[in-house]
């Protein structure tokens, strides 16, 4: 027979998001009850250095776990771990998880975040790996140990550079294969070239413009079969092609989705349901536009504000919009790339080299709504905080380019 409990506010996915959205309520409203459910065994524990850690770490998950999360459980946040949350009855203010459990809330957080996209071609593949949690990293390093295998990335976005770069650093050979002619285009052309050069100078096999269409043996092992006929050595595959908002518990729920699920701008979803991280679509009034932000940063700062306005909606307090200016990093051989601000694809990019790195400001009219660094890190941070509100041509230019010269268009 299955159990019920419940909680004043319910948590969806022991993320990172899920974790500050925790955080949000227990020191927001001491009094209300927390539960957070995640499917994983472990604690809420930081994702990036998954597909950093050199080769020669230990790999150990209680140094990823956030120390927040010990915090919580003293103060009585009730983590339920290894437990899937199968279904949500919005109208009955309910979730099922798989052992028939049924917990009851009085305000929903879904931070349950997204999954990796595996085309049908390798579905099922031996040694073959995504790399979104912790034993996912696990097992691509123990396929990874005999540096006599060959690895092939499918995948030159960030997750794919930066594993890369890391069996790069060990002295491994490595293939980085991507359909699109280059990688990080959306980003603009300027900086998909040199996220190349940055590739092919540390000795990486970088395959642009070609798409995967067999996986064969050969004399030598496993190889990758490219559709413009050449074959790359692939003992162990490793597959970043993207991701996708966990939705499949979902499909009951009355809730609105067009690429991930819609909330308003104080991220409610739904009469008592607030969402955030990866899985949220929102209107973010800063840029006047509509986002879904895949990145850590975001995760962090919108679960607390999802966590907050769940508690304010159970005081009787007035919820606020979530306001943020998108930002991302990567580090790969040894540079750290970093972007702040929204970009619709019709910019004009402003580039400046100087010996520390290269900045690329996003420039429309007099404006400037964001900014690409391959390090230049203190003149980023400035750029970064000014962007917080309307950031002008001339007051970019300013920080950029002061000293050093004219800009190159």
């Amino acid at each position: 027979m299955s159990s019920s409990s419940s909680a004043d506010v319910l948590i969806v996915g022991a993320s990172t998001a899920g974790l500050r959205a925790a955080e949000a309520v227990t020191r927001h409203a001491p009094e209300l009850r927390v539960v957070v459910v995640g499917k994983e065994v472990h604690l809420p524990y930081e994702l990036p250095p998954l597909s950093k850690i050199a080769l020669d770490e230990v790999m150990d998950v209680g140094n990823l776990v956030y120390p927040l999360a010990a915090d919580l459980k003293q103060l009585g946040v009730d983590f339920r771990l290894g437990a899937e949350v199968t279904s949500l009855d919005t109208s009955t203010r309910t979730v099922v998880l798989a052992d028939g459990e049924r917990l009851s809330y009085n305000a929903l957080v879904i931070a349950t975040g997204c999954e990796a996209v595996v085309p049908p071609l390798f579905a099922g593949a031996t040694d073959t790996h995504t790399l979104r949690r912790f034993e996912d990293a696990v097992a691509l390093r123990r396929a990874v140990a005999d540096p006599s295998r060959s690895v092939a990335i499918v995948g030159a976005g960030f997750i794919g550079g930066e594993l890369a770069s890391t069996l790069a650093k060990a002295g491994r050979t490595v293939s980085l294969i991507d359909r699109a002619p280059q990688p990080l285009i959306r980003m603009g052309a300027p900086i998909a070239d040199a996220y190349t050069r940055l590739h092919r100078d540390a000795g990486v096999n970088l395959l642009l413009g070609v798409d995967v269409v067999e996986i064969a043996e050969d004399e030598g092992g496993r190889v990758l079969v490219l559709d413009d006929g050449r074959r790359v050595a692939a003992d162990v595959i490793m597959v970043g092609v993207g991701v996708r908002p966990s939705l499949a518990w979902l499909s009951s729920a009355e809730l609105t989705y067009d690429n991930g699920i819609v909330a308003d701008a104080t991220l409610r979803a739904g009469e008592d349901v607030f969402v955030a991280g990866d899985i949220v679509r929102w209107p973010n009034a800063r840029f006047g536009a509509a986002m879904r932000v895949e990145h850590w940063t975001n995760a962090a700062e919108q679960g607390r504000a999802a966590g907050l306005n769940a508690a304010r909606l159970l005081r009787g307090e007035s919820r606020e919009p979530f306001v943020s200016v998108p930002y991302f990093w990567s580090d790969q051989h040894g540079v750290r790339m970093q972007f702040a601000g929204f970009i619709r694809g019709d910019e004009e990019i402003v580039e400046q080299v100087t010996a520390d790195g290269t900045i690329y400001l996003y420039r429309a009219g007099d404006t400037v709504t964001g900014v690409f660094a391959f390090d230049r890190r203190s003149q980023f941070v400035a750029l970064r905080a000014k962007l917080r509100r309307d950031l002008s041509w001339a007051d970019a230019a300013q920080i950029v380019f002061a000293g050093e010269g004219s800009p190159v268009g």
